[in-house]
């Protein structure tokens, strides 16, 4: 009985931080739709930070732009794959909950822009960079709930095999 106790505390937590993602994804988007126009642009800190509409109908970075469907098949398999990863995972740490929590709300928000009919791609909008130098390609909340997931998600396995190879 404790166990399942403790198993719907972590799903709560999880289904907290995957519906916080998703609403601040998703309001991010909608406020830059309807208040910017294609490639408007304001800049901060010296242009360093970038707020600006862009659709990218490709996948990450921008890559394969026009591939738009390809990129949507393929969010539904990985959505599918870490939702069964997270449903078959038998160590449920905080951690393990926050990444897949954060990854999911990332390809839950990225395929919700997929589907828009009145969106060409998702919609990027933070750019970072110092222009003539560098600048990283434009993303967004979505996309950064993916990135920082998937640095926890490494913690996490390095942290069980170090656990594993002390074990052994």
């Amino acid at each position: 009985m404790i166990n399942l106790k403790v198993d719907m505390k972590k799903n709560i937590y999880t289904a907290s931080i995957l519906i916080v993602a998703l609403l601040c994804d998703t309001i991010s988007k909608a406020v830059i739709v309807k208040n910017f126009s294609y490639f408007d642009r304001v800049d901060f800190f010296g242009g360093f930070l970038r707020i600006t509409l862009v659709y990218n109908e490709g996948g990450v970075f921008g890559i394969f732009q026009g591939y738009k469907n390809i990129f949507l098949v393929i969010s539904f398999i990985v959505l599918f794959l870490m939702v069964a990863y997270y449903i078959y995972e038998k160590n449920k740490s905080m951690l393990f909950c926050s990444a897949m929590a954060l990854i999911t709300s990332g390809a839950i928000g990225n395929i919700i822009d997929r589907l828009m009919p009145d969106r060409p791609g998702v919609v990027d909008f933070i750019s970072i960079g110092v222009d003539g130098v560098y600048r990283w390609p434009t993303f967004n909340i979505a996309d950064t709930c993916i990135v920082i997931g998937a640095a926890i998600l490494i913690v996490v396995f390095y942290k069980e095999e170090r656990k594993r190879k002390a074990r052994d």
